[in-house]
């Protein structure tokens, strides 16, 4: 069966002396081939790909009550989660309604492009009811011991398929404070983990550091510890950390990886979750251009980390700007937010090769989804300024 990765990739013609690039998706020649190139399909989900596919389902004989009504009025959807499982994929999606209430929803698909939906929203539980009391003071160290909080929304998930066996899910998890005539209102975003081995049954396995967020787990342990990079909530908010843990419970700061404040990169975090080729980690980032206070420009960037101590080699640079309708006229516009990739080996962790083909999922504009199809070589030449765009191959 044919999915996202049989599409001819890329292809070379000669014209006399001149080079002649070649789109790998329409065969039209072109002068310039990027290092991702965003499928033709996007975007590939929107709401009303949602409510079709539910819509069959009901006309299959399933019951519209379980259907959760919050969905009724679904407004967005936001940056997905990716996993290669058996048989084809799975993707975690956040939706939210007018109200923005907001539920996270798993999708399977056995082509990566058409995406079946279950009805209900994930059953996430175990998490704590309120943010972790260490970071909880550091951000707010005024905020009274008996403050009330909202049960937390959780966004913007990260899936990394672990060595040993099991998938991590890496999720920001939003803590509000119920209001108070005498007290400000507070909101405090930790990052927590979840466990699971089949997208069915999951088991919280911890908080990520606390007052974090945009958390990307490493795929196996790096001498005796996990990591993981993520982005503080704090005063260093431009920061992106490396996180270390024997038992992915208790987290240290290693170091800082990279920082924004300048350029393409006024704020700056994690992407899509890391991968490991023969010579780096490839690691990818998420970055905020903007201009004013109003105007904002997300873009998604790739960076190389060395084997062994996790120093940022190259990159970040930018490797996919919001230039279509999609992603730039939404929610939010001008937005493409990294959180996912599959690769054509069929495994997310694993060393890969050059020719290792990679799907790149992003949220648009908070309204959509799409995917860029890259390899593995392109993502290393372009971090390493190696990549030439007027050649295909």
């Amino acid at each position: 069966m044919s999915d996202i990765f049989s599409l001819p990739f890329s292809s070379l013609s000669g014209l006399g002396e001149i080079s002649v690039s070649v789109d790998p998706f329409t065969g039209e020649s072109c002068l310039h081939i990027p290092a991702v190139v965003k499928h033709p399909a996007n975007p590939i989900l929107t709401k009303e790909h949602f409510f079709a596919d539910i819509q069959r389902q009901v006309l299959s004989g399933a019951s519209v009550d379980d259907l959760s009504r919050r969905l009724y009025d679904v407004k967005d959807l936001f940056n997905p989660g990716l996993a290669h499982v058996a048989g084809g994929f799975a993707m975690l999606v956040r939706f939210q309604n007018s109200s923005r209430f907001n539920d996270l929803y798993l999708a399977r698909s056995a082509d990566g492009l058409a995406w079946s939906h279950s009805m209900k929203e994930l059953a996430l539980t175990g998490a704590p009811d309120s943010p972790n009391a260490e970071q909880r003071r550091q951000v707010a160290p005024d905020l009274p011991e008996d403050t009330q909080w909202y049960k937390p929304i959780f966004y913007d998930p990260r899936i990394t398929e672990m060595e040993d066996g099991f998938y991590l899910i890496a999720l920001a998890a939003d803590y509000d404070t119920v209001e108070h005539d005498d007290r400000p209102y507070v909101n405090i975003c930790d990052n927590v983990l979840y466990k699971t081995t089949d997208f069915e049954s999951f088991e919280f396995v911890g908080t990520l550091r606390g007052a974090t967020r945009n958390a990307i787990v490493f795929p196996r342990k790096i001498g005796d510890y996990y990591y993981a990079a993520c982005r503080p909530n704090t005063e260093n908010r431009i920061h992106t950390v490396l996180v270390k843990s024997r038992d992915l419970k208790d987290w240290q700061i290693e170091k800082n990886l990279f920082r924004g404040g300048h350029g393409w990169m006024i704020y700056a975090g994690p992407g899509f979750p890391p991968f490991e080729t023969e010579d780096y980690w490839v690691m990818g980032v998420h970055a905020v251009e903007t201009h004013g206070e109003h105007r904002v420009h997300y873009r998604a960037g790739v960076c190389l980390l060395d084997k062994e101590s996790l120093d940022v080699l190259a990159g970040p640079v930018p490797i996919l700007n919001p230039d279509r309708q999609y992603e730039m006229d939404g929610t939010v516009d001008n937005v493409i937010f990294p959180t996912g990739i599959l690769f054509s080996d069929g495994r997310g962790c694993g060393i890969k090769s050059r020719d290792t083909k990679c799907a790149i999922y992003y949220g648009a504009a908070d309204s959509s989804i799409g995917v860029g199809v890259t390899t593995v070589g392109r993502l290393i030449d372009i971090a390493l300024g190696k990549y030439n765009p007027l050649r295909s191959v």
